[in-house]
């Protein structure tokens, strides 16, 4: 069923533009970066910064923030700090580049490829579910589809490589 707001703006006859499965995640996300179940776990992991409480809690606040430790704690797939270093850094391998960040020769013409210009969503799908198979990476990741074979296959054997020797 949609949302309040979703049907507000499809009965207005605006074009309702988030689709997960197309990489529409909506206007809040074009510039979001997106984290790892890891990285989530590792943040819960740290010790409070100076032991100061909060002046009030909110009950609702802290049952949510005990729940997602709880399912970052489970779900959370590498457990050191250099792993996920290392998971994020093979990742940034292939992330896709503003036009700012591409290097070109004299002639205006592309020097650095952006491997497979994953989004961020994409990078962290592929981390988070621990794919192995590019058929399984292109079912579960459906924007991945027009994305070369050979180079997600060599970016998945790579992430498994770092998973089972960590």
């Amino acid at each position: 069923m949609a949302s309040s707001a979703t049907a507000r703006r499809l009965r207005r006859g605006l074009a309702e533009d988030e689709d997960a499965g197309l990489g529409k995640l909506g206007p809040d996300f074009n510039d979001a970066g997106c984290l790892l179940i890891s990285e989530v776990n590792l943040f819960f992991s740290q010790p409070a910064g100076d032991g100061a409480e909060p002046a009030s809690k909110d009950d609702g606040a802290t049952a949510v923030a005990e729940k997602t430790k709880a399912y970052v704690a489970e779900f959370s797939r590498y457990k050191d700090r250099p792993t996920i270093r290392e998971i994020r850094a093979i990742l940034m391998k292939h992330a896709a580049k503003s036009d700012e960040e591409r290097e070109y020769d004299e002639e205006g013409n592309l020097i650095e490829d952006d491997g497979l210009a994953l989004t961020q969503f994409e990078m962290a799908q592929l981390a988070n579910l621990c794919i192995t198979e590019v058929e399984e990476a292109k079912s579960l990741i459906p924007t991945l589809a027009g994305k070369d074979d050979g180079l997600l296959d060599s970016l998945l054997q790579e992430l498994d490589n770092v998973r089972r020797f960590s």
